[in-house]
């Protein structure tokens, strides 16, 4: 009887994932799905308050001309190919190894201009997509 009253737990977060069970979020950067970029989601980004993200940059992808501004902290690190990141007034190209962190309320674009893909594991804090 005293189970009836005890409050619900609250299911159990998994602590590993395998690529198959990472979130895809494309669809929330585009209606139309043009797959110039793909955004896959570690976990329940609302529940640890991080968003974390493993994004492919087309050639030729880039996130808009209107500069991307939001409430939170980025960072990232590319882990292959080449990826130009604009924070501001800022702009650099960079390469495997090389990393951003940021205040998001800074305008910000992210565009592959080299003709293979890129690849970035990034994290946002607080979640923004």
């Amino acid at each position: 009887m005293s189970e009836f009253f005890e409050p619900d737990e609250a299911p159990m977060q998994q602590p590993f994932f395998t690529p198959s069970e990472l979130r895809d979020l494309t669809s929330q950067l585009y209606a139309d799905g043009d797959g110039m970029i793909r955004l896959k989601q570690v976990g329940d980004a609302k529940v640890h308050g991080l968003q974390l993200l493993h994004e492919r940059y087309e050639p030729g992808a880039d996130t808009g001309e209107s500069m991307i501004e939001h409430e939170a902290n980025e960072g990232g690190i590319v882990i292959a190919g080449e990826l130009e990141v604009t924070v501001g007034d800022d702009v650099r190209i960079l390469k495997a190894g090389d990393a951003y962190l940021f205040d998001s309320r800074n305008p910000h674009r992210f565009r592959n201009i080299s003709d293979r893909a890129a690849e970035v594991i990034s994290a946002c804090t607080p979640p923004y997509l």
